[in-house]
């Protein structure tokens, strides 16, 4: 049979002929058309590769042959959306990249924050343990200052020393400092009893417009003492800034093994809302690293500024093992 012959032989024929291939400088086969057809599926051959037909014929594109013609189209099409396909997976693989990369910050950033959150509440949050150390603050009690013996004044450097109960001249200086306070006098009419030796007593000042925050009272002696600062203020700023001292007691803790104590505080806030004066009412623990954190840190407290006496602050700290 000629080569022309076998070109114009119906389909069937041309498919289980047998048939050679190019492959760049190579000739292959022989296959049967059916075999033609697998590697047109497979992507190994496409429309533009050469076949013959056993024999002296000349070889021609697959694409050429109506036997193979629809064949090429199919694989064609096959082929188009099989690229598509890998397109689109290597997209969403890209994707799904991207947002393990994101998840993977977020997640590092919340565990960051946590990490964040579980140190600063160990330190300056009330009501959790803090490696099992318990902290129980008291109620602040706030009264005029009184004054102090001097060596448990403290002054800020290049300050000179300040008095907590300053009184007008004449005034005798033999008063006892721990001589209770007298009762306000809370009648509108009331005035100041004059000294015997004939001081003059301060007038009854009172703030102007707003919530009241003074008061004036008046000491055995008689001598009337101003009260300007507001008390609720002041407990606001106490309840605010309390937990600020417990690293001061959580590092104390670790300098002493066991440690448990009722630790009373009482300090003087100065007429310019900074703290003047600090007292730890412990033994062993007047003086050092502890009393040296709990100053640095109440001296960073807000309390407003005021005029008059000043006041003093009772507060207590129960600190305990669970």
């Amino acid at each position: 049979m000629s080569a022309a012959q076998d070109l114009h032989d119906p389909e069937r024929e041309q498919l289980d002929s047998q048939w050679l291939y190019r492959q760049g400088d190579l000739v292959l086969g022989p296959l049967t058309g059916h075999q033609l057809v697998e590697k047109l599926y497979a992507g190994v051959l496409t429309g533009k590769t050469e076949v013959s037909a056993t024999g002296p014929s000349g070889f021609r594109k697959l694409e050429e042959l109506d036997a193979f013609k629809l064949h090429v189209s199919k694989a064609a099409a096959k082929a188009r959306v099989e690229a598509e396909a890998r397109a689109l997976r290597s997209r969403r693989m890209r994707q799904r990249l991207f947002a393990a990369g994101v998840a993977a910050v977020v997640l590092g950033g919340l565990g960051a924050g946590a990490w964040q959150i579980a140190r600063y509440s160990a330190v300056y949050l009330p009501g959790v343990e803090r490696d099992e150390l318990s902290i129980a603050v008291s109620t602040p009690v706030i009264t005029v200052a009184k004054r102090s013996t001097p060596e448990e004044l403290f002054e800020y450097p290049g300050e000179p020393k300040q008095q907590t109960a300053e009184r007008p001249p004449g005034k005798p200086t033999e008063t006892a400092p721990d001589k209770p306070e007298s009762k306000p006098d809370t009648r509108p009419d009331s005035k100041p009893e004059k000294l015997a030796s004939a001081a003059v007593s301060k007038p009854d000042r009172r703030p102007t417009g707003g919530r009241p925050s003074g008061k004036v009272t008046t000491d055995p002696d008689g001598m009337s003492t101003e009260v300007n600062y507001d008390q609720a203020a002041i407990n606001r700023v106490v309840k605010q800034s309390q937990s600020t001292l417990y690293r001061c007691f959580k590092e104390e803790a670790e300098r002493r093994p066991g440690f448990a104590a009722k630790v009373p505080l009482e300090f003087t806030i100065g007429n310019d809302g900074r703290v003047a004066q600090l007292w730890v009412d412990h033994p062993q623990l007047k003086k050092g690293p502890l009393f040296d954190c709990l100053l640095g840190e109440m001296k960073k407290w807000p309390f407003k500024p005021y005029t008059g006496e000043r006041a003093t602050v009772n507060l207590a700290f129960t600190i305990g093992k669970k």
